[in-house]
C-alpha cells in the first residue's frame, strides 16, 4: 500500500508499505482525511531516513477490518488518538498523562497518511472514538488539534469568564480562540502578524485582535483589561521572544502558558523579581489525551466550535506534498488531505 513520507530535507515521498495484518483485539481503518500539522512540516523540513513510519496524526477514517475481541464493527467513521498514555505511571495516576513515560508506546501504523492504519489493541480499547452522525469526516480531523488546546486551558486553570490573549494567529492560535468562545471567555484578544488571519480571527473568534507590527501589544492588552492584563495568555507561538512578550500582558496571578513547541535550547530573559510578586503561574502543555478527544468531538458535534473558518485548504492524498507546502507557506489556516 502507498504513504506518504518525509524523505530528503524539504520532500514528501509516497512510498510503499507493507500492508498491515489483523491481529487480536486490533482494528484497520480506511483514512477518509487528514489534518496537516506543524510536526508534519517540522518533519518534511527536517528530511527522515527511516521509511517505516507515514505522516500525518490528525486522523478521521472508517474501519475496514476488525478482531472480534476489538468491541468494533466495520462501517464505523472513527477518529484515533495518536498515541495512547498507560494509565498505570507516577504520571498518569497523577492526572498528567501527557507526561506519561510510555506515551508513545501505541500508535497508529504506520501513521494516518496511509492508505491503511492498523491501530494496535490498547489503542482500539482507549483511544478510538467514533465520529458523531452529522459530524463529517474532514471536521472531526480537528479534534486532535482542538483537544491539545483543550489540555492547555486546563494547564492554565481556566475558568468561563477569563479574558484571554493568545499570542499567534496561526491554525492553533485560531483554535485556542475558538474553543475559549466555546467555553465562555472574555475578552478573548489574539495578537500576530497577518492580516488575513486576523481578519479570520476577528470576524469568527477573538472579541480584539492586536497586529503587532502596528501596535503595541502589551498596552493593547493592558487597555482591555482594566490595565491588569490577561488573566490567561497562550503563547501559540515558536519562539522564546513571543513567550517573553505574552509574560509582559498576564496579570499578577494569572497563568502563561508556553504552547508551541520551541527549538532545543531555545532560553528566555525572565525577571524572577516580577515572577514572585506577581506570582502568575508559568507553564508549559504537550500533547493529547483521550479525554480531551472525547471533548473535543462532544465541542464539534455540538456546533459549540465553527470548523468552517479553521479548514482552508483541502488535497488529496496524491497532493500531500502540497498540502505540506501549504502548510509551511502560513498561505491560510488547516489543510487537509481527503482520501
Amino acid at each position: 500500500m502507498r504513504g506518504a513520507s518525509a524523505g530528503r530535507p524539504g520532500e514528501v515521498e509516497i512510498i510503499e508499505f507493507p500492508e498491515p495484518e489483523l491481529g487480536e483485539g486490533e482494528v484497520i481503518l480506511s483514512p477518509l482525511a487528514c489534518g496537516i500539522c506543524t510536526t508534519d512540516v517540522k518533519f518534511v523540513m527536517k528530511g527522515m531516513t527511516d521509511t517505516r513510519y507515514a505522516l500525518g496524526h490528525e486522523l478521521a477514517g472508517v474501519i475496514t477490518e476488525a478482531s472480534p475481541s476489538s468491541g468494533w464493527t466495520t462501517g464505523k467513521k472513527v477518529i484515533a488518538a495518536p498515541y495512547l498514555p498507560c494509565g498505570a505511571c507516577y504520571y498518569c495516576l497523577h492526572n498528567q498523562p501527557t507526561l506519561c513515560t510510555r506515551l508513545y508506546e501505541s500508535s497508529p501504523i504506520p501513521g494516518a497518511l496511509a492508505e491503511r492504519v492498523k491501530i494496535p489493541r490498547d489503542l482500539a480499547q482507549r483511544g478510538l472514538f467514533e465520529i458523531p452522525d452529522g459530524l463529517d469526516p474532514v471536521t472531526a480531523t480537528l479534534s486532535e488539534p482542538l483537544g491539545c488546546v483543550i489540555q492547555g486551558l486546563e494547564a492554565c486553570r481556566f475558568t468561563p469568564g477569563s479574558s484571554l490573549l493568545i499570542v499567534g494567529d496561526g491554525p492553533m492560535g485560531l483554535i485556542n480562540a475558538a474553543a475559549a468562545r466555546a467555553w465562555g471567555a472574555y475578552p478573548i484578544i489574539v495578537s500576530g502578524m497577518l492580516e488575513h488571519r486576523l481578519e479570520i480571527a476577528h470576524r469568527h473568534y477573538a472579541d480584539f485582535v492586536v497586529d503587532v507590527t502596528r501596535e503595541d501589544l502589551a498596552g493593547k492588552v493592558m487597555s482591555l483589561t482594566g490595565g491588569r492584563g490577561a488573566d490567561v495568555v497562550m503563547v501559540a507561538v515558536s519562539s522564546g521572544e513571543a513567550l517573553e512578550a505574552g509574560i509582559q500582558c498576564v496579570r499578577p496571578g494569572g497563568a502563561v502558558n508556553s504552547f508551541a513547541g520551541v527549538p532545543d535550547g531555545t532560553i528566555i530573559n525572565l525577571d524572577v523579581r516580577k515572577l514572585h510578586y506577581k506570582q502568575y503561574f508559568l507553564t508549559g502543555s504537550s500533547g493529547v489525551a483521550p479525554i480531551h478527544l472525547r471533548q473535543a468531538l462532544q465541542l464539534l458535534s455540538s456546533c459549540r466550535v465553527k470548523p468552517e473558518p479553521l479548514i482552508t485548504a483541502r488535497f488529496s492524498f496524491d497532493a500531500t506534498a502540497e498540502a505540506v507546502a501549504y502548510a509551511a507557506g502560513r498561505v491560510g489556516l488547516k489543510a487537509v488531505v481527503i482520501f
